[in-house]
């Protein structure tokens, strides 16, 4: 696994979409659309170890690590590029991250966030 800066791209159109406990459409209409975010990277296990919980751990970490660092970075997010199965975005949704890609077909990832 590996951790870098990126960015949350808010979506245009989701007026849903929840920012800082607040619905986006009840924010300026000039408000920024992208934002600092930590980025998670290959987060993996080798297919002989799934199911034995080393990716819960390596998430954990990262969420543990952006929290601690958020300020002093600037960061409100974390991210990470799911693959575009069922299991593994459930598994993300189990950890309490979100997608506001209500379209998955034709993706090979999907942008999973968790607010910090």
């Amino acid at each position: 696994m590996a951790l870098s800066m990126g960015a949350m791209k808010l979506p245009e159109k989701s007026e849903e979409f929840v920012f800082c406990n607040k619905k986006l459409k009840d924010y300026p209409k000039d408000f920024p659309k992208s934002f600092p975010a930590l980025l998670i990277g290959k987060l993996a296990t080798d297919k002989n170890e799934e199911g034995r919980g080393a990716a819960s751990i390596l998430l954990d970490f990262a969420v543990k690590k952006a929290i601690s660092i958020r300020a002093e970075i600037g960061c409100t997010y974390l991210l990470a590029h799911a693959y575009n199965k069922e299991k593994v975005i459930s598994w993300y949704k189990k950890k309490g991250f979100y997608t506001y890609i209500a379209d998955l077909a034709g993706r090979e990832t999907i942008q999973m966030h968790f607010e910090l």
